[in-house]
């Protein structure tokens, strides 16, 4: 299958770019106007200028370092790996209870120390790729992530989680979470238990949940990106959470039942194809699905029965709840995902 680095694909109506000097460069250069021909490529829909990662020094942090390298890699993007200190450094001073803020000698070189350290980890996860470190302080970890991500600005936040679960989960929420309700731009969560090798970061099969709202539109061009970036097969899956038959203004037959059902996957299976730019299956592998039950648990039976290294969707679906700042479902396929999880807005 002939594979084309850095193109772009567009869902919207087509338009024919001119050469990029990101594809000048590169000596694959011919097949950049075959490919715009036949896949309408739109220079410029998926370009990632700049990648934040977020990390803590933890293995998960790691893992999501790997990953931004990955995508800086692929898309010849400048990463920064930022370290937020939720506390201001301080000594003890006089009786218990009482403390000084440290000189400024002290907390200079409290913080030198920390960059040599955040450089060593960077280094360590990284490896050869050129990574900007930044160290900064404030109250609320996932507010100065958000704010750093405006910025820059950024792409992309690549952030690792720790699946903290349970009431602290549902009253608090993780970093993770509070970042992704706030953030101006994609972010891709990596789960501790990922299933892609921490050696080399490589997606073979892509999952893009589509439920046909903008979000989940504007998530299927990421998918398509990153698709052809990584010669990976894409499956787009569209999931019927109410049966046809429950829907229908009167009382059907169960012959009518299934006639529904099948007029229902026939009609979602045509709307997703109508979402694949013309020739695009020419360059990358793409199959359309169907799905029954709740949502986010049919996304994840999917994934898992499919051996999905990497899940794209909206961060806001079409149901009243998921229409909100961040989409219940969405927050539902993180917790449960054993590979990154994408979400676009």
């Amino acid at each position: 299958m002939t594979r084309r680095r850095g193109a772009r694909f567009s869902v919207v109506p087509p338009k024919i770019p001119h050469i990029t000097e990101r594809q000048q460069r590169n000596p694959r250069c011919s097949l950049v106007v075959s490919m715009a021909v036949h896949l309408h490529l739109n220079d410029g829909m998926i370009d990632l200028h700049r990648i934040l990662c977020p990390v803590d020094f933890s293995e998960p942090s790691r893992r999501a370092l790997q990953h931004a390298s990955a995508f800086a890699g692929w898309y010849g993007s400048a990463l920064t790996a930022l370290y937020v200190n939720p506390t201001l450094p301080i000594e003890a001073g006089g009786d218990v209870g009482t403390f000084a803020v440290g000189t400024t000698a002290v907390l200079e070189a409290r913080a030198t120390a920390v960059i040599q350290d955040l450089r060593g980890f960077v280094n360590r996860a990284a490896e050869d790729r050129t990574v900007d470190v930044e160290l900064q302080e404030g109250p609320g970890i996932a507010e100065v992530i958000v704010a750093r991500a405006s910025s820059l600005p950024a792409d992309l936040i690549v952030m690792g989680t720790h699946g903290r679960t349970g009431i602290t989960r549902l009253l608090v929420g993780s970093v993770a979470e509070r970042v992704l309700r706030t953030a101006p731009c994609p972010v891709m969560v990596v789960p501790p238990h990922d299933v892609v090798p921490t050696e080399t970061v490589s997606f073979k099969h892509i999952v893009c949940a589509i439920d046909f709202s903008n979000s989940s539109v504007a998530a299927l061009q990421w998918a398509l990106s990153l698709a052809l970036e990584t010669d990976a097969h894409l499956w787009l899956l569209h999931t019927i959470e109410v049966p046809p038959e429950l829907r229908a203004p009167t009382v059907v037959t169960d012959e009518e039942v299934d006639e529904l059902n099948r007029s229902e996957r026939a009609d979602a299976i045509n709307r997703l194809r109508s979402l694949i730019p013309p020739g695009a299956p020419a360059f990358c592998s793409i199959e359309t699905a169907t799905a029954t039950g709740e949502a986010a648990h049919a996304i994840l039976r999917f994934a898992a029965e499919h051996t999905a290294d990497l899940i794209v969707m909206g961060a806001q679906g079409h149901g009243a709840i998921d229409r909100l700042i961040f989409g219940s479902k969405t927050r539902d396929v993180i917790g449960g995902a054993t590979c990154p999880v994408l979400t676009v807005r």
